[in-house]
């Protein structure tokens, strides 16, 4: 291996870091409701949003639309849950790097172990579901230029996926409406699987 090929791989690795950081950073800040912090996580130039039954949003307003909009209550203050609480973990991540180092994609496992208001009451629940994300190299930093979480189940925790697989839906809001409807979902039991970004690692394809 030459010194060319051998900084190549120590770039290739550092740029995983990286990605693998940004998309960790990015569940921290969903658990605190840090919505400027999420939203300084995606490019001027993001292609979309999409969170389960949501919808799709377009472009870097389609983000603020959501995150700010919609999830954040448009930046108003809030009072204290007491007794929330939302845990996010990723893991099983596969990022694929292009080969000019420019764009990238990944996979991310997701759990999500929330308690916090839903139909006036106050309840546990469990949500399981797929990242499947672009990013976007710019002046030497990665950011999220096409974020997907596709949901699996959302179940209270007192029944479980089998008995109630889905909760109910999470895109009613009287006002903000997507873009688009979710290019994909179909939750379980569906036996629906959310397509691979990355190729096989042994025969391409």
């Amino acid at each position: 291996m030459n010194i060319e090929e051998l900084e190549r791989q120590v770039q290739l690795q550092e740029d995983i870091q990286e990605i693998e950081n940004l998309q960790h950073t990015y569940s921290y800040y969903f658990e605190s409701q840090n919505i400027q912090g999420i939203l300084d996580l995606f490019s001027d130039n993001t292609e979309s949003v999409e969170i389960t039954d949501h919808g799709l949003f377009k472009g870097k307003e389609g983000v603020k639309k959501l995150f700010w909009d919609w999830i954040g209550g448009g930046g108003k203050p809030r009072a204290p849950m007491p007794g929330g609480i939302v845990r996010i973990f990723q893991f099983q991540g596969v990022v694929d790097v292009a080969t000019d180092g420019k764009t990238a994609k990944g996979r991310w496992n997701c759990l999500d172990l929330e308690a916090r208001p839903y139909g006036g009451v106050f309840r546990n629940y469990w949500l399981h579901g797929y990242y499947e994300n672009e990013y976007v190299k710019e002046i030497g930093k990665w950011l999220f230029k096409k974020l997907h979480w596709n949901n699996t189940f959302w179940t209270p925790y007192e029944s479980g996926w089998l008995k109630t697989p889905l909760l109910g839906r999470m895109d009613e809001h009287p006002t903000i409406k997507a873009d688009a409807p979710p290019t994909a979902f179909h939750p379980y039991p569906s036996g629906y699987h959310l397509p691979y970004s990355y190729k096989h690692p042994i025969t391409g394809e």
